[in-house]
């Protein structure tokens, strides 16, 4: 009989320390999880700064008229969307979204520089056109946007998602 208490109590024993060795492990995984956690949250709240900085530095170009108005509006809408605002806080910057649905036929980089001299024309005719309809819209979404923009970058360095 007592080789039996033997053969349990070493059993028991085995289970223990096994026991302690899988929570150790799990402490440990999830250690390694939290940090992977705040890893992810700072890369994010980065992007999110860097996609502020691209929007407030576009605004201010277009305001100083050192970037084509139609290319800012197309920039700013890609920026915006990246923001994954929702659609009350988009309101404001409608315009970029407008500009951009009327442009997106349009060609860019290669396909552009690929074009013959007469479509070219044509298309800068439309852009012309675009922008002469809704230039006093554009204006003030640009006001609004580096007004909205540098405060929450300005205000929240650390907590940017909340801000916008």
């Amino acid at each position: 009989m007592t080789i039996f208490y033997y053969i349990a109590s070493i059993i028991t024993f085995a289970l223990a320390v096994y026991a302690v060795y899988l929570l150790l492990k799990v402490r440990s995984q999830k250690q390694k999880l939290e940090e992977l956690k705040n890893s992810i949250e700072l890369q994010e709240r980065d992007k999110i700064a860097s996609v502020v900085s691209s929007i407030v530095d576009i605004s201010k170009a277009m305001q100083q008229e050192q970037c084509p108005t139609i290319e800012g509006c197309i920039r700013l809408k890609v920026l915006i969307d990246q923001l994954r605002l929702d659609e009350a806080s988009r309101k404001p910057f409608e315009i970029f979204y407008t500009v951009y649905d009327k442009t997106e036929h349009i060609p860019t980089h290669q396909a552009w520089a690929d074009l013959e001299k007469r479509e070219k024309m044509s298309f800068t005719r439309d852009m012309m056109l675009i922008e002469g309809e809704h230039q006093d819209e554009i204006k003030a979404a640009v006001d609004i946007t580096v007004e909205h923009f540098k405060g929450a970058s300005e205000n929240s360095k650390f907590d940017l998602g909340k801000a916008i």
